[in-house]
């Protein structure tokens, strides 16, 4: 070990001091260890079983309840089925148009696709910044599981809007049609997502856990611009009524265009590394 380290057996808990950080007691009349830190004493027990929970939390299996993840995720029937092409993948999906905005396929990863030395086709550019961007490399981004990347282009409603660092943005979808039913206080929703013509909001003030790349935020609402390239974010809503028919909160301006990929949403408080291969839901192609 390095530098101090104190062990000491007391009657009672002390008053805290500077000088404590480091330090490590027993505590006679409470039976219980306790250590320094730099603002205070922290209780052992307590500390071991919020880390075993958060950890135990963060990484046992969440059902994906974004229930058409097909569009996004591919099928989890073969890892090598893929993908019919269709005309407007994400115009009967979970996500609703709202002031006015458009959905439109800005890519899709293609199993054994040509731009990593495959046979099956080449894929845009689009999809191939967001593989390189999660790091799939040599065989991990030539194969894997077909999923679609969503376009949403901001239309020019004005309806539901939010105040941003960089100016007011308005709402530019929903999922009003199906709703997020959570069975605990909390719904999570995460997904990679990039800005393209010009920046678009995030509103993390809707929730009580906001990250960028799993670096949770302070600030309440977030503005994203095409300089920042892919990003992950995480976004935790809470309300007393059981659903939400928002939960993605995305604003933008006309013409400016979000898209996403590789998304998920969960009941509860999930804080997730960044995905770098689908999370599979129902499959809808």
């Amino acid at each position: 070990m390095r530098g101090k380290f104190k062990l000491y057996k007391v009657s009672t808990l002390p008053t805290w001091s500077s000088a404590d950080e480091g330090r490590e007691i027993f505590v006679e009349d409470e039976q219980k260890r306790y250590y320094g830190t730099s603002t205070g004493w922290v209780d052992y027990s307590n500390a071991e079983t919020a880390s075993y929970v958060d950890a135990f939390i963060n990484n046992r299996p969440h059902p994906n309840i974004l229930f058409d993840n097909g569009r996004y995720a591919g099928t989890s029937a073969l890892y090598n089925t893929q993908l019919s092409d269709v005309t407007a993948p994400f115009s009967q999906g979970v996500l609703v148009t709202y002031n006015g905005s458009t959905f439109s396929e800005a890519g899709k990863f293609i199993y054994d696709n040509n731009d990593f030395g495959g046979s099956s086709g080449s894929m845009t550019q689009t999809t191939i910044d967001l593989i390189n961007t999660i790091g799939r490399s040599s065989g991990d981004a030539r194969y894997g599981s077909e999923f679609r990347i969503c376009g949403i282009t901001a239309g020019s409603g004005t309806g539901s809007s939010g105040t941003f660092p960089g100016g007011t943005r308005y709402l530019m979808e929903t999922i009003s049609a199906y709703t997020s039913v959570a069975f605990s206080y909390a719904t999570t929703f995460c997904s990679w997502i990039r800005a393209v013509g010009g920046t678009i909001g995030i509103a993390g003030g809707a929730g009580i856990y906001f990250s960028i790349n799993g670096v949770e935020q302070p600030t309440s609402h977030y503005d994203l611009s095409p300089d920042d390239g892919w990003i992950f974010y995480t976004l935790t809503v809470s309300n007393k009524r059981g659903y939400d028919s928002v939960v993605i909160y995305v604003y933008g301006n006309n013409g400016t265009v979000a898209q996403l990929a590789l998304s998920g949403m969960f009941n509860g408080i999930v804080k997730p590394e960044p995905f770098t291969c689908p999370v599979i839901g129902t499959v809808i192609s």
